[in-house]
């Protein structure tokens, strides 16, 4: 490779990453639903056909930027992953961590579930990075039972997310603990079939 192409190369990269840059910062700021293609270069420093060069729209760039809006999701699944025999107690620690997590990061999380809705090739992505995360969680299930423990996980997700976004997003409240308690005996059993 010559050293023009692999300028222009590392020239585009860093413009790709500049855009996703600002648009999680705008996100932040006014939510996906609000954010519009000028603030985003706006804030990029850039003009919209240099954004129409990389992205078709913002849900085109939210997927592109699906790595960057969930930082550490990794680590954020990992406890379910070390969890073989776990008890009741240590699911409901990580249930509050995640709402601590969503009250933390409410306009990126707010991005996030608002692109789910509204475009579902962005939910499916979403998901299926989920599942890379939760991999070891789902290697314990042998025959068929993956795709079973697949459905019950995605369903737990789904009713988490829906939950945190409907209180600490769209509600503008702390979830109350008997709350975070319902919701986590509900993912205890349908990830790990126990009851608290």
């Amino acid at each position: 490779m010559s050293s023009t192409s692999s300028l222009r190369s590392q020239q585009r990269d860093f413009t790709r990453a500049c855009f996703i840059n600002s648009a999680l910062e705008v996100f932040e700021e006014v939510g996906f639903n609000d954010a519009t293609i000028d603030m985003i270069t706006r804030k990029a420093g850039a003009n919209r056909s240099t954004f129409y060069l990389h992205f078709k729209d913002k849900v085109d760039l939210i997927l592109a930027s699906q790595e960057q809006l969930e930082p550490g999701a990794a680590v954020v699944y990992e406890p379910i992953n070390n969890m073989i025999e776990p008890d009741y107690a240590q699911f409901r620690a990580w249930v509050d961590y995640m709402s601590g997590l969503w009250e933390t990061n409410q306009k990126v999380y707010e991005a996030i579930l608002h692109a789910q809705l509204a475009e579902p090739r962005f939910a499916k992505a979403s998901y299926v990075q989920k599942f890379g995360f939760l991999e070891h969680y789902l290697e314990r299930f042998g025959g068929s039972e993956p795709e079973e423990a697949k459905v019950r996980l995605e369903m737990f997700l789904m009713q988490l997310e829906m939950y945190f976004f409907t209180t600490i997003c769209a509600g503008a409240e702390k979830p109350g603990p008997d709350d975070l308690d319902s919701l986590a005996k509900l993912g205890y059993y349908a990830l790990f079939k126990k009851t608290a």
